[in-house]
């Protein structure tokens, strides 16, 4: 996911520079391709090396994380983070009274788990199975991607005419398979599927009722979707419908939970 990052990065780079260089060569030939091509190169080198460094910080600023005092949260993680083998998040609360939850970082030795003080409200085995699936988000490395995807899209998005590309680089990082696989993974670590599927069914209610404002870019780092599915924000949203996720969820309860996930490794 690390190594994804850098490649969707390196893509800004060399659409920008060529954009630039096509742009200069129109306006002043052959000195303009070289000047303006090498300009936009190392802007947006400049660009995408800074949203890759600062994304965790300015999404927490962005929704006011403050270091989480719950007890009851605190050791959900902490036994989540045991159970996936990873070094202990950090664990911030969102002062948000709709259910939701994401995690951020640079990687999984700099990771945090922030939950909205709605998650709070929702039962101890709903609220460790989220917090489970933002576990294996962290153990899976997907933060990267989907901090740098929603924070560039979304500083593109401020320029209309850069829209599609925002759309583009989203669906290029992203799909609903990861998503998929965060719900899998979060029933091995709480080992509570019917707690995920009432879980999600909850927070997808509140969510329909009492839609996020906020730019649809960042609609890819929260556990459920929490912005309203409508024009073009449609465009950039990657999670799968909540009823598909709590029928696969709830197959589990029935039948068991299989092996492995679609000929993925089971985890360590």
């Amino acid at each position: 996911m690390e190594l994804k990052a850098v490649g969707i990065s390196l893509f800004l780079v060399a659409i920008s520079s060529v954009f630039g260089a096509l742009a200069g060569f129109i306006l002043s030939g052959l000195g303009g391709l070289v000047f303006f091509g090498g300009l936009l190169f190392f802007l947006s080198l400049f660009f995408s090396a800074a949203v890759l460094w600062y994304s965790p910080s300015i999404i927490l600023r962005k929704y006011k994380a403050k270091p989480s005092d719950n007890r009851e949260l605190n050791d959900a993680v902490e036994r989540m983070a045991i159970n996936a083998k990873i070094p202990v998040p950090k664990v911030y609360v969102l002062p948000m009274d709709v259910p939701n939850s994401f995690a951020v970082g640079r990687g999984k030795g700099n990771a945090a788990v922030c939950v909205t003080e709605g998650l709070l409200t929702l039962n101890k085995g709903e609220m460790e199975s989220i917090v489970a699936h933002e576990i294996w988000h962290i153990a899976n490395d997907d933060i990267i991607v989907q901090e740098f995807v929603s924070v560039a899209a979304a500083i593109l998005r401020l320029t209309v005419i850069l829209i599609p590309l925002a759309v583009f680089i989203i669906k290029l990082g992203l799909s609903e398979r990861i998503e998929y696989r965060a719900d899998y993974y979060a029933t091995r670590f709480a080992k509570k599927p019917g707690d995920m599927a009432s879980a999600l069914s909850k927070m997808s209610e509140v969510a329909r009722q009492n839609p996020m404002r906020g730019s649809p870019a960042f609609e890819s780092i929260w556990s459920v979707n929490p912005f309203r599915r409508e024009g073009v924000r449609r465009w950039f949203y990657v999670h799968p419908p909540t009823a598909r996720r709590k029928k696969r969820l709830e197959d589990m309860t029935h039948e068991g939970m299989p092996e492995t996930y679609e000929g993925t490794e089971d985890v360590d």
